[in-house]
C-alpha cells in the first residue's frame, strides 16, 4: 500500500503545482505591455520592431569579382555575383568590404587543396573571391576572404 500511496501523492502534488501555472495568462511582459506590442528599443530609438527592420545585420556570404583594393583602409571593393539572403539587394553592384586584423585571408588553388594564408597585397583586381563576415548597419566587415575558391555558382 505504501508503494502506491507515495507515487500517487507525488503525482497529485505535481498536478496541483502545475495547474495554477498553466491557468495563468502566459509570461509577464511588465506593467502596461501586452504580447505583440512594440518593445522599447536599445538606446531609446523607437520601438524594437522598427529597430530590427531598419538595421539588417548578421552573417553575410557573397561571391564576387574584386574591382579595387585599398591597402591604407584595408578595404576590398567587390562586384557581388552571388550572395545569401542578407545581401541579395546588392547583387550586381559594387560593395566595399572592410577587413580587420582578425580577418582570415586565404588562397585555395583547387577544390581539393588546403587553403593557404596570404597577405592583403596578394588580393588583386579581377580575382574571384568568396567572402564571409558581419553585416551591421550597412557596413560589410569580412571575417574570411578566400581567393581562388571553387566557385561553382558563378553565372
Amino acid at each position: 500500500m505504501k508503494k502506491i500511496l507515495g507515487p500517487l501523492f507525488l503525482v497529485v502534488l505535481l498536478t496541483l503545482a502545475v495547474i495554477p501555472a498553466a491557468a495563468g495568462n502566459g509570461p509577464s511582459y511588465g506593467p502596461g505591455v501586452k504580447p505583440g506590442s512594440p518593445q522599447p528599443a536599445p538606446l531609446g530609438t523607437g520601438d524594437m520592431v522598427t529597430f530590427r527592420q531598419s538595421s539588417p545585420r548578421g552573417m553575410f556570404a557573397l561571391v564576387g569579382t574584386v574591382t579595387a583594393t585599398d591597402i591604407v583602409t584595408g578595404s576590398v571593393t567587390v562586384t557581388v555575383l552571388r550572395s545569401n539572403y542578407l545581401v541579395r539587394d546588392y547583387m550586381n553592384t559594387d560593395v566595399i568590404v572592410l577587413t580587420t586584423l582578425s580577418t582570415k585571408l586565404l588562397y585555395k588553388v583547387t577544390m581539393d587543396s588546403v587553403a593557404q594564408p596570404i597577405t592583403f597585397e596578394e588580393i588583386l583586381v579581377g580575382d574571384v573571391v568568396s567572402i564571409n563576415g558581419l553585416f551591421t548597419d550597412g557596413v560589410f566587415t569580412a571575417q574570411r576572404i578566400t581567393k581562388g575558391a571553387a566557385l561553382n555558382c558563378l553565372p
